[in-house]
């Protein structure tokens, strides 16, 4: 088919519209075409992903400059401490950059890999202190937790006199990754890293902190040198779990009466950690274990005047009977008493607790009524014992939720964007599908017209029953009984349709037996119309 006749069907088409149509067809076209370039380039934008985050300034400008080198496009995102490449190219990059040494931040000892001449031993040791900064910041980065670090140290020079030496000292910031926290125990590691690393450095002599200003190494040191420092760091973990506890039972009540965010409880206890024993001794009543008692009388020769002479009147009891003659009458008593005692032994576990104080704080306004409810309420949750003169401490306070109210905000943008970036989405299927069928639908047009056309040169316009005649069959049947005869009475033209319907077919069996080739066309264009 030409060009020519192309354009000129699509006229012809245009021009049969309506008005209508042709708004509703412009409308269509224009927004299919839009929808599908949004669709194409959106496909076709290269996706990045990043390649380094969290980045130093000075990080930064290093890999955006051999990014620019290597000739590779590249975007800035979270202020230049992100760098996003390609995603295709995300690894590959990498280890380029890794082998480029482009992302050590600071160096060790390849210092030392080129000699210089004339170096005296102030820069020997100078370039050594720095390399041995640089070598302990990459074993600190090493740690899960930690995202960056600096290494200070000061290493005084020898002298001669052992007064006036001044022992190293070292200084580590670190910076944490998000939500990341560091145990006493790393803390700890990290400082016998550093002294281990240089000649004479003690733990007291080494701070650790964070970009936050936190000396994250208060305590450390006095804890590695004291004996019980694992114990007392035990005993804190103890306390301040058993304070979490009470806490989130008193938030989860709170939470359940006053609403969530409405209210929070902080709990301080104060446990006694010291292990008493205590021994005690009783004594029980006297028990007589046996009893021997002595009877005797007699006469002295003496007369009364006392006890008989040689006896001992501390065990003995003496009774005159007849004094004038010198009758008496002895009795002796020996008792043997039970020893009996009562030894105790008690061991007072530790972790007693001294002392509760517990302070809960409700967003707004609270009336008298409600603020003795929810202290009978925290007292029955914690074990309020007067005894030990607990404390609790209700109080209303207006709450400060300026960050919640911006993050909800920043939310709301957020699913706000998604939302129209799906509608930008559904617009565009939409369009390109309209413009899939209207591509069908002037493909399946010109297609039947192209047909039509295929028919009228074959049969010249002669038909069949409806059908076109291919040209060979329409020249060799008559006009005549092609022709509609005018209606007749209804036995003679039944006749007359019988003989007639009997001679066509008969003579179509004919040309179909001296033309096949026609008699197939013919068959195929019904087939295909059909």
């Amino acid at each position: 088919m030409k060009v020519k006749d192309i354009r000129n069907r699509l006229t012809n088409f245009w021009q049969g519209l309506t008005p209508g149509r042709r708004s509703a067809l412009v409308v269509v076209s224009v927004a299919a075409l839009l929808a599908g370039a949004f669709l194409v380039q959106w496909l076709l934008k290269p996706q990045y992903a990043p390649l380094f985050t969290n980045l130093q300034q000075r990080d930064a400008a290093a890999v955006v400059e051999k990014l620019k080198e290597m000739k590779v496009p590249y975007q800035l995102a979270s202020e230049g401490t992100t760098i996003m490449v390609p995603k295709e190219q995300l690894y590959q990059l990498r280890l380029d950059l890794a082998s480029a040494g482009v992302l050590n931040s600071g160096q060790g000892f390849e210092l030392f890999d080129q000699n210089k001449l004339g170096m005296t031993d102030f820069e020997r040791n100078l370039d050594y202190q720095r390399a041995l900064m640089g070598e302990l910041q990459r074993t600190i980065v090493a740690l899960n937790e930690v995202e960056d670090a600096r290494v200070h140290l000061v290493i005084p020079s020898p002298s001669v006199f052992l007064q006036e030496q001044q022992p190293p000292s070292a200084a580590v910031m670190l910076k944490l990754k998000p939500l990341a926290r560091l145990k006493p125990g790393q803390v700890k590691g990290i400082m016998e890293l550093v002294a281990a690393s240089v000649p004479g450095l003690k733990l007291e002599n080494i701070r650790v902190i964070d970009i936050y200003g936190n000396v994250l190494s208060d305590g450390v040191s006095e804890e590695a040198n004291a004996p019980l420092g694992q114990k007392q760091q035990a005993q804190m973990e103890l306390k301040r779990q058993y304070e979490k506890d009470l806490e989130q039972r008193l938030q989860a009540m709170l939470n359940q009466i006053l609403g969530p965010g409405k209210a929070v409880a902080m709990v301080t206890a104060d446990l006694n950690f010291n292990q008493q024993e205590i021994q005690q001794t009783v004594w029980g009543n006297n028990v007589v274990r046996s009893e021997e008692t002595k009877n005797e009388q007699g006469t002295t020769t003496g007369g009364a005047g006392g006890a008989p002479a040689g006896t001992a009147t501390n065990n003995q009891q003496y009774t005159w009977t007849n004094p004038a003659q010198g009758n008496y009458t002895k009795t002796d008593n020996i008792r043997n008493y039970e020893v009996d005692k009562t030894d105790t032994h008690t061991i007072v576990a530790p972790g007693q607790v001294r002392r509760l104080s517990t302070a809960v704080a409700v967003n707004g306004p609270v009336n008298a009524a409600l603020n003795t409810q929810i202290q009978q309420i925290v007292r029955a949750a914690v074990g309020y014992d007067p005894n030990r003169n607990d404390l609790i401490q209700v109080e209303s306070i207006t709450f400060d939720n300026s960050l919640q109210q911006q993050m909800a905000d920043a939310m709301a943008a957020q699913q706000q964007r998604q939302q129209k970036l799906q509608q930008y989405l559904l617009w565009g299927a939409a369009g390109l599908a309209s413009l899939l069928m209207l591509l069908l639908l002037i493909f399946f047009l010109l297609r039947r017209r192209r047909r039509a056309a295929l028919s009228e040169q074959l049969t010249g316009g002669a038909t069949l029953a409806g059908r076109p005649l291919p040209a060979g069959l329409q020249a060799g049947i008559p006009v005549e009984p092609l022709a509609v005869q005018p209606a007749e009475p209804v036995d003679v033209e039944k006749e007359r349709q019988e003989a007639e319907r009997k001679a066509k077919m008969e003579h179509l069996r004919e040309i179909i037996r001296q033309r096949p080739e026609d008699a197939a066309l013919l068959l195929k264009a019904w087939l295909i119309e059909d």
